[in-house]
């Protein structure tokens, strides 16, 4: 379908906004576009629970009210408490073989908020997703029959998907909106928002935490305590232990090294987020998978990538 079937159409918009620039682009174009008044318009935001305070910030006093009534958060019904509840239930981290996070905090919720509009019409995802961000994405046509969130349960629409920066860039200097503060910091700006940090973090992300944020590594090392102290109580449960199974304590992170990865406590991450480039003997990005441009959530339009130049420019 083009634009202006869509339009006729009627049918509902739900857009998948993470508070990143890409996401708050594709809630502007829809608005400067008129779809709010010709379709039933849903602007909706998986909160992890474990985001940044600027992004929760940015959210409640930026995007809340430019999207207004038509804006709705929403999580896990399984683990409300966010990524903390969701960690120590289960008595195990996501990890790069096990992304569960995206799959039970954020998929999940707005799936069920899909669901909940029926399907008559079938619902639209509308993503802002663009073709210049990696490879995988270039493939990626701007209509889809069917979802990755699940079988008949809606479209998939990628207006944004032949935009450059420059052109996300200018719909938020049109519309007098700046992006989340993250972005423009003068040290250690982000290159994108949603989990903080996220299990797949690039070591300059990593960097940033340690330096602006020791209450999420203090945050980090008791849950990776908690986490451990629960894994152990289920091993041995069965008269096991971490050593009889030969592996590792559970932590948050997970480095590229062996078979499988090996953990690394909080502490250990924060010590290697410090090195020059290569870090000891170990390789420049440890935790993020082979494509970085492709982490979990990711693919499902939810959270927002560094531009070509790997920044934002306001």
């Amino acid at each position: 379908m083009n634009d202006q079937e869509i339009k006729d159409s009627g049918r509902p918009i739900v857009c998948s906004v993470s508070g990143g620039k890409d996401s708050i682009a594709m809630a502007l174009w829809l608005k400067e576009g008129g779809f709010e008044e010709t379709n039933d318009i849903h602007y909706v935001y998986a909160d992890t629970g474990w985001e940044h305070k600027d992004l929760y910030s940015y959210i409640d006093n930026v995007v809340t009210p430019l999207l207004g009534d038509k804006f709705h958060r929403v999580m896990s019904k399984k683990y409300p408490g966010g990524m903390t509840d969701m960690v120590l239930q289960k008595g195990a981290f996501p990890s790069r073989m096990g992304r569960f996070c995206t799959e039970q905090l954020k998929k999940i919720p707005i799936r069920d908020y899909i669901r909940g509009l029926g399907n008559d019409p079938l619902p639209i995802n509308a993503v802002g997703i663009r073709a210049a961000e990696s490879v995988a994405r270039s493939k990626m046509d701007r209509w889809e029959p069917g979802s990755m969130l699940g079988a008949n349960l809606c479209d998939t629409w990628r207006p944004l998907i032949t935009w450059v920066v420059q052109d996300v860039v200018d719909i938020h200097r049109r519309h007098n909106i700046q992006p989340c503060s993250l972005y423009l910091r003068d040290k250690h700006a982000s290159e994108r928002v949603g989990c903080w940090p996220c299990i797949m973090a690039k070591k300059s992300e990593l960097l940033s935490l340690v330096k602006t944020d020791p209450d999420r590594i203090v945050q980090i090392r008791s849950l990776e305590e908690r986490v451990a102290k629960r894994a152990e109580g289920r091993l041995a449960e069965s008269g096991e232990t971490f050593e009889s199974r030969g592996i590792g304590r559970p932590a948050f992170f997970q480095a590229k090294t062996g078979r499988g990865g090996e953990c690394w406590p909080i502490d250990k991450v924060a010590e290697w987020a410090q090195t020059e480039k290569g870090g000891y003997q170990y390789g420049l990005e440890l935790f993020v998978p082979n494509d970085p441009s492709e982490r979990g959530c990711q693919l499902w339009g939810l959270c927002d990538l560094p531009d070509e130049n790997g920044e934002f420019t306001p």
